[in-house]
């Protein structure tokens, strides 16, 4: 048997009291088995049982029992004379409710929801709501604890406690007890029958939890969701990692530096975890532009005819067989070494040329170079690679990806971010491969070979042409000796460094085009062309075994353009030369015989000039066409060195054809 009493202890809300004081008491309880009775029940009017308070647990007199009809007075439970009535009449009420939802058996909990926030590096907070669902549960026992609230034990044997007043806030304590409040203060309801109270609580006022069974385990795990909002928009990580970072953190550094640096060592550390799980990465396509601007003494008329070439590659995914996270190579730690799998990578692309802004000619490529097998990957956030690891790089000769975190911009997921890092291509870019050298050289090549170009070439030419008439050839001849002989002066020099160098220092860059050296002969040998005397850029003439240099050998009895002391040993160097080479070989004794080089051989070398030099002999003789030369510099190298000039008049070893 349940009965129905309340503890006296608890207080009505503020402003209730004075509220119900005029409200007739019409519910109470039965003495004996202390259930509610209504001032109209069977047992009230018949008066077969006493009825009692149950919140002062007074005896009741019932007034007008069984006259619903009046109202001045309405029949009602009367207090002993005397007596405090408090809050008897809403306390009863609410008795009463609670009795009726322990009959329907059954109660219907919301939904508890909690949130909690967490702030990223950024400054931005991060807020996320975790909940338990609502649920139907079913009540086994209900009892009232105060005038305020209930007890009700469900049958699972959890217990719930009932705030009847729809006034508490929600708070954890702890312990683990399940609150809910739900507002049965209205006076009207010490006023409504069994039936009405009935017909109420089918659809009973909001009903809100202030704590939950689960309460603290809901603070956990609003408290991890919301961290966990923060790791997956990569603006925060975990206590381990913090700690971690406070570790190694510079003490030099400001708060603002280092929340600065955080985030760049999570996007970092994001961008390697990713490309190290990837079994294969999305990259650019590989371009080369060169560019030729019209002379400075062309300008005006030529300014719209700047010559445009770009090669490029397409886009390509490459397969990853190895991912290996910082790994020392050569004098670099790169931030990924891969090794490329699948099929072998060739680097084959088309070229595009343009005249001003007219489209002039494409073309694709007739030959591709091969890929190397290892793949380098340098992952930026605020600081790129800088020059010294550039020059690194450039060393090692691999290809070198860089991907810039810091232009993908935006709030990124994590999965959007792998995704950015691994599929797309915004934000990388080539920062060395092989096959970009060769190709700007191919470029440079061709552009020079262009008809505007060859066109520039000859109007620079007439341009220059009175100024180089106004001056003798032996001037030009002078200058162009004095050239040559600095430039590959200059050039042994370079391969020496070259042979000396450390293997982990860069290579040593030969002279080309853009050195004041080459541009000083090549303006030289353009004098003497205009005053009839080709050919002193052609390869056979200047390159490092050319005849000018080999002749100047031997005429300052010293190796020019070659590492060597003597000019013998540059003539032995010209008697183990190939077949090709073999057709000047009658210049070069010419040579020897005009500046007198025999004087200084040891014994030994004059017997191994002498039969070199007979063997010449033979075949010229024999009008073999490997030593017989054409005339093409005969009088050029006639004007450079006028002690060879009568010999090479006579026709010596000239070959017959045209």
């Amino acid at each position: 048997m349940t009965h129905w009493r309340v503890a006296p202890a608890a207080q009505l809300a503020k402003g209730q009291e004075s509220a119900v004081d005029t409200v007739p008491l019409k519910w109470a309880h039965d003495a004996a088995t202390g259930a509610p009775r209504y001032i109209h029940d069977p047992e009230v009017v018949d008066k077969t049982g006493t009825c009692i308070c149950p919140a002062c647990e007074l005896a009741l007199t019932p007034v007008l029992a069984g006259q619903p009809m009046r109202v001045r007075p309405t029949a009602h439970f009367r207090h002993p004379a005397g007596a405090l009535r408090d809050a008897c009449v809403l306390v009863a009420a609410r008795a009463a409710a609670v009795r009726h939802l322990a009959e329907r058996g059954f109660i219907d909990l919301p939904r508890r929801t909690m949130s909690a926030r967490a702030q990223g590096f950024s400054g931005q907070d991060y807020e996320v709501w975790v909940e338990e669902p609502a649920e139907q549960v079913r009540v086994s026992s209900a009892r009232m604890h105060d005038h305020a609230t209930a007890l009700l034990t469900l049958d699972d044997g959890r217990e719930l406690t009932v705030d009847l007043t729809g006034t508490r806030e929600p708070r954890a304590d702890g312990s683990g007890h399940a609150v809910v409040t739900i507002a049965l203060s209205d006076p009207a309801l010490a006023m409504l029958d069994a039936d009405a109270i009935r017909a109420r609580l089918r659809v009973l006022p909001d009903m809100r939890w202030c704590s939950h069974w689960n309460e603290q385990d809901l603070v956990l795990r609003s408290r991890t969701a919301a961290q966990r909002a923060v790791s997956d928009a990569l603006d925060g990580w975990g206590d381990d990692d913090e700690a971690e970072f406070l570790s190694n953190l510079p003490d030099d550094m400001t708060p603002a530096e280092a929340q600065a640096y955080r985030r760049e060592t999570l996007l970092h550390r994001e961008a390697k975890a990713a490309l190290e799980a990837a079994e294969a990465i999305e990259t650019p396509g590989l371009e080369v532009i060169v560019t030729r601007h019209p002379p400075e003494e062309l300008a005006g008329d030529w300014d719209d005819q700047t010559i445009r070439k770009v090669w490029l590659t397409g886009r390509r995914r490459l397969e990853l067989d190895d991912v290996c996270l910082e790994r020392r190579l050569g004098r670099i730690v790169p931030d990924v070494i891969a090794t490329l799998g699948g099929r072998q990578i060739y680097t084959h692309g088309g070229t595009l040329t343009r005249v001003g802004d007219e489209f002039d000619e494409d073309a694709e490529d007739g030959y591709a170079p091969a890929w190397p097998p290892t793949l380098l990957i340098e992952v930026k956030v605020t600081h790129g690679i800088d020059d010294e690891k550039l020059r690194r790089i450039q060393q090692l000769d691999v290809p070198t990806l860089e991907i810039d975190l810091g232009s993908l911009g935006g709030r990124l997921s994590r999965e959007q971010f792998r995704d950015l890092v691994v599929n797309q291509i915004v934000g990388k870019r080539w920062v060395h491969h092989p096959a970009l050298a060769g190709k700007r050289r191919v470029l440079e090549s061709e552009i020079d070979e262009h008809p505007v170009c060859l066109e520039w070439a000859q109007r620079i030419r007439e341009f220059n042409r009175p100024r180089w008439l106004a001056k003798p050839a032996e001037h030009w001849v002078s200058a162009y000796l004095s050239a040559a002989t600095g430039f590959h002066d200059s050039s042994v020099q370079i391969r020496r460094a070259q042979r000396t160098r450390n293997p982990a220092d860069a290579p040593v860059k030969v002279l080309g085009p853009e050195d004041v050296e080459w541009q000083e002969l090549a303006a030289a040998a353009e004098a003497l062309d205009a005053h009839g005397l080709p050919g002193g850029m052609d390869r056979e003439m200047i390159s490092d075994t050319g005849l000018v240099p080999r002749i100047l050998s031997i005429r300052h009895n010293r190796g020019i353009g070659y590492a060597v002391d003597s000019g013998f040993q540059v003539l032995n160097a010209i008697m183990q030369s190939g077949e090709d080479n073999r057709r000047w070989h009658t210049l070069y004794t010419i040579a020897v015989k005009a500046y007198g080089l025999a004087q200084h051989f040891s014994e030994k070398q004059a017997r191994l000039y002498a039969a070199w030099r007979q063997l010449i002999v033979e075949r010229v003789e024999a009008v073999d066409e490997t030593y017989l030369r054409p005339g093409t510099y005969d009088a050029t190298l006639s004007a450079l060195f006028p002690e060879m000039a009568a010999r090479i008049a006579t026709g010596y070893g000239l070959s017959k054809k045209r």
